[in-house]
């Protein structure tokens, strides 16, 4: 019965399975042995990551850091192309760059520059709980999806 089921679901679910492929972050780009990782024709590599030592005026919440990325990126696409980051941690979580309790510099906390010249790459930043283990850094664009850069931190 459910082998039934499943075979007349599956075509009905193939407009949904359509919507669903290129919108989401399904296909990583992971770091090469020369630490470059490349989807759409650009690069991005972690340059840099630890604990934040510039923080904010208010006070952070307790049992909570501050981590610091810093992304470089390699290819210019002509135009800029603005992308978001993440920080995974060991157990599969994932935090966004952006709160009150980041440092933002203008905003540009919240996004980097994926391709564009010299401007590309960035600094973000990401609050987690102390006991999280941060895993890696994911970049994404949405022009670019289904790809997606994981950058795995040191």
């Amino acid at each position: 019965m459910v082998v039934a089921l499943a075979g007349l679901a599956w075509p009905t679910s193939q407009v949904a399975r359509d919507l669903w492929w290129p919108r989401g972050e399904h296909v990583a780009r992971s770091p090469g042995g020369d630490g470059w990782a490349t989807a759409g024709g650009l690069s991005l590599r972690l340059a840099a990551f630890g604990p934040a030592d510039e923080l904010p005026d208010d006070p952070l919440p307790d049992g909570y850091t501050v981590w610091r990325a810093e992304i470089a990126a390699d290819g210019d696409r002509g135009e800029p192309l603005a992308c978001t980051a993440q920080l995974q941690d060991g157990d599969g979580h994932r935090y966004a760059s952006g709160s009150r309790y980041l440092p933002s510099y203008d905003d540009k906390s919240i996004s980097v520059e994926c391709g564009g010249g010299p401007e590309a790459g960035g600094v973000v930043y990401f609050l987690l709980p102390d006991d999280a283990e941060p895993q890696s850094v994911r970049v994404s664009a949405l022009e670019l999806l289904p790809e997606y850069w994981e950058l795995p931190v040191p």
